[in-house]
C-alpha cells in the first residue's frame, strides 16, 4: 500500500509540474496580438467630422463653377436637334460621361414658360424653345426640392475620390442644390412666370428622351410681351 500511495503522489506532482509549465508558456508567448481599431477609420471619421460642404460650395460657386458653366455650355436647341438625328452620336460629342455610365450636359438657352407646376416641392417651368421644333419637354427645376446632382456630376471636377466617404459626395451634391434654390432662382415669382421670358445657364442628367429637367445655375427673366 505505502508504494501505492507513492505513486500516486508522484502522479500528483508531475501533473502539478506539467500544468504549472503550460500557464508559464502562455503567459510568455502570447496567442494573438490585440490591436486598435483601424487608425485610418479613426481618421476619416475625423476628416468626415470637419468637412463642411456649405464652405466647399462657396470655394467653388462663384469662382469655378459657374464660369466653368458659361463657358462649357452648349446651346440646347443645338443638342436638342443633334438628339433627334443621332441620340448615340449626340451623346458622345456633348455628354459627360461617370463611371455609373449615366450622360451629364451643359447647356444655355432662352424661351418662354408655357406652364408653371407647384404641385409639389419639386416646382418646375416648362419652357417653350422658339428654335427648337421637336417634341421633347424642357423644364427648368425651381425647388426647393431637386431632383438629382446634375451639378455636381456634370461639371467634370467634382470627383468621389476627392472625399473620404460617400456621405461627403452627397452631401456636396445636395449643398450644390440648395445653392441654386438660395442663390439662383431665389425670389423667383410663380405667380407672373407663366408667358414670361426666361435665359438659362444650366445642367441636366439623361434620364428621359422626351423630357429633360434641368438644373439652373444662372437664370434671368424678361418681360412676358
Amino acid at each position: 500500500m505505502p508504494i501505492i500511495a507513492g505513486l500516486h503522489q508522484l502522479r500528483s506532482c508531475a501533473a502539478t509540474a506539467l500544468l504549472l509549465s503550460y500557464l508559464l508558456c502562455f503567459t510568455a508567448c502570447k496567442p494573438w496580438t490585440i490591436r486598435p481599431i483601424d487608425s485610418g477609420t479613426q481618421k476619416s471619421e475625423v476628416a468626415s467630422q470637419q468637412f463642411n460642404a456649405d464652405a466647399y460650395v462657396d470655394s467653388i460657386w462663384e469662382s469655378r463653377l459657374v464660369p466653368l458653366v458659361i463657358e462649357k455650355a452648349v446651346d440646347l436647341s443645338t443638342l436638342l436637334a443633334a438628339f433627334d438625328a443621332d441620340l448615340e452620336g449626340a451623346m458622345k460629342q456633348y455628354g459627360h460621361d461617370e463611371a455609373s455610365g449615366a450622360a451629364h450636359f451643359i447647356v444655355k438657352g432662352e424661351g418662354r414658360v408655357s406652364r408653371v407646376n407647384s404641385s409639389s416641392q419639386n416646382r418646375t417651368l416648362s419652357i417653350n424653345l422658339p428654335s427648337y421644333k421637336g417634341k421633347t419637354e424642357v423644364v427648368l427645376q425651381i425647388g426647393p426640392a431637386f431632383r438629382g446632382t446634375a451639378i455636381r456630376d456634370a461639371v467634370g471636377f467634382i470627383q468621389f475620390n476627392q472625399f473620404v466617404n460617400q456621405l461627403q459626395f452627397a452631401d456636396v451634391g445636395n449643398k450644390l442644390n440648395d445653392r441654386v434654390f438660395t442663390s439662383v432662382v431665389h425670389g423667383f415669382d410663380l405667380a407672373t412666370a407663366q408667358g414670361r421670358q426666361v435665359s438659362f445657364y444650366g445642367v441636366f442628367t439623361f434620364s428621359e428622351r422626351n423630357k429633360i429637367m434641368i438644373t439652373p445655375v444662372k437664370l434671368t427673366t424678361g418681360g412676358n410681351d
